[in-house]
């Protein structure tokens, strides 16, 4: 019996280097397992990333150009004003001036994003004026809805509070949502528009809902990423860089406020934006 005891601790004696290599190689072959499948992962994003910046760099290439063109166009038109009418060169001159500050929307768009993903987007908060800031949207988004023949409701509750806000960025929400409910909304369909003060009084709520083709899921968090709109340049329906919602999320966030969307594919979109009364804790953006 003793002897066999004894055999039997020496088996253990023995046995546990076994046991301690085999626990080594299983370590071994799971680390390797793991970083195999991080190099997977690492190589299956950076292909994505690669294939957005280039898809980002073709179709940005494509809005800039057009209104660069349209500038340089008229521009060599009103060098040779001969035979030109006034009314013409005042056309001339409009266009120009549109296709200028779309320009410019557009580099500033790409700015602000930058700014947002290196945290070093700033808001100056101040006492703001709701109705007011939307009054002013209102002046620069009918005449494109006029072009479409969309019948525009404006539901403004009249007892919205004053709010602490960047009123320049709070204009810069607005007309991002605005521009693109107008923009995928059929001809002759109706977009509402609506603010009012939330039932605690503690945040200010906006809402713009259309009537347009609506998304899916999948579609949402498309358009909620940077760039989301980019397509080949063989299956793009609508101009525009895509900046519009996440920089507009982005804004929102810095606000400590949330943007919501809510659509259904064939039913139409509805973005939802609730803001603190108070204003933000702090006017930086975070990383990321």
């Amino acid at each position: 019996m003793f002897h066999f005891a004894g055999g039997l601790r020496t088996r253990r004696k023995n046995g546990s280097p076994m046991l301690s290599e085999y626990a080594e190689n299983l370590g071994t072959a799971f680390m390797q397992r793991k970083t195999a499948i991080a190099l997977r992962a690492a190589k299956v994003e950076a292909e994505l990333a690669s294939k957005t910046k280039s898809e980002f760099i073709a179709n940005m290439s494509h809005e800039l150009r057009t209104p660069l063109n349209a500038i340089i166009g008229f521009s060599e038109i009103l060098m040779n004003p001969e035979g030109l009418k006034h009314e013409q060169i005042r056309q001339y001159s409009s266009h120009i001036q549109e296709a200028a500050t779309h320009l410019l929307d557009l580099i500033n768009s790409i700015l602000d994003v930058s700014k947002v993903q290196a945290g070093k987007l700033v808001i100056d908060p101040s006492e703001t004026d709701v109705p007011e800031i939307i009054d002013s949207c209102q002046k620069i988004i009918m005449p494109k809805a006029r072009e479409k023949d969309l019948v525009m409701e404006w539901n403004i509750s009249p007892d919205l509070p004053i709010i602490v806000a960047d009123p320049m960025r709070l204009k810069q929400i607005l007309i991002n949502i605005l521009s693109n409910a107008v923009k995928f909304t059929p001809t002759g369909s109706r977009i509402q528009v609506r603010a009012w003060p939330s039932e605690d009084g503690m945040h200010v709520c906006l809402s713009v809902t259309d009537t347009g083709p609506g998304m899916t899921p999948e579609e949402i968090d498309i358009a909620m990423s940077p760039f989301g709109q980019v397509r080949s340049t063989l299956n793009k329906t609508h101009e525009g860089t895509g900046l519009g919602l996440p920089l507009s999320n982005a804004l929102v966030r810095l606000h400590d406020g949330h943007l919501r969307i809510e659509s259904r594919k064939g039913a139409g979109t509805r973005v939802l934006i609730e803001l603190p009364v108070d204003g933000p804790r702090t006017a930086h953006a975070a990383p990321g």
